[in-house]
């Protein structure tokens, strides 16, 4: 990772008294003119929480998320993110700048993983920016099954069908613990190729989800894809490349 020179955007690193490195820059050209983005310690979030803030020039709040993380840890925890209802589906890009700040702490921390439960209206949100599925919850996992099961549609007749060879096997009553775990793992598959189905096809409204999912990014994933991120960031005139 590299902090470039400051020719678009200046990073700015604000060490913390538990050496966490927490970043802030602007984003120089939006829709909705400069941006500034800040990641904060929570004064009251007990020393592992944070928070990163996308504001106009005006100090209007646009969006926001929360995390937690503890240093020297393998995972940070996104606990919620939001962009201000009127400034969605719009082509503002906030909830992607924001993601992008994310990935800079992520990667300036190393940090190996960013988890999240991702609302069903948002799984395809984030998995556009390489979250996966990571399912450990067996009712997420039955749930998410019922879901692809139930999808009858054309192109997604094997999907629908291996969902129920998943239901047909975590029902009988042999199968072993060790086993129903594992099944969370194919389930875990089994949605993300679901989810790039429906993608590739721009198919994405007519299949939704209808049940929060657990997702993981990884930093492996992050640098896999590095020229997407390090595109994203270009675009938005964001310093930094992977």
């Amino acid at each position: 990772m590299n902090l470039l020179n400051p020719l678009r955007s200046t990073l700015k690193l604000n060490n913390t008294d538990n050496g966490v490195k927490l970043f802030s820059f602007k984003i120089p050209e939006n829709k909705a003119g400069e941006l500034n983005v800040c990641v904060k310690r929570d004064p009251e979030g007990y020393g592992y929480k944070y928070y990163t803030e996308l504001r106009n020039r005006f100090d209007k709040l646009l969006g926001y998320e929360h995390f937690s993380y503890f240093k020297d840890s393998d995972n940070m925890s996104g606990l919620f993110i939001k962009v201000e209802p009127e400034y969605r589906q719009k082509h503002y890009y906030f909830g992607e700048i924001l993601r992008l700040a994310s990935i800079i702490e992520m990667l300036e921390n190393n940090v190996k993983n960013f988890i999240i439960t991702s609302k069903e209206t948002a799984v395809y949100f984030h998995s556009k920016y390489k979250f996966r599925p990571s399912i450990t919850s067996f009712e997420t996992r039955d749930r998410v099954l019922d879901n692809i099961a139930a999808d009858k549609s054309i192109d997604f007749q094997d999907l629908s069908m291996k969902a129920q060879d998943i239901i047909t096997q975590k029902a009988n009553p042999k199968t072993t613990n060790t086993t129903l775990r594992e099944l969370c793992k194919d389930t875990s598959t089994l949605l993300y190729k679901y989810l790039q189905r429906a993608t590739a096809k721009k198919q994405q409204n007519n299949h939704q989800l209808k049940w929060p999912v657990e997702m993981t990014l990884t930093a492996d994933d992050i640098k896999a894809d590095k020229d997407f991120f390090n595109n994203l960031f270009k675009k938005h005139g964001i310093d930094y490349q992977i």
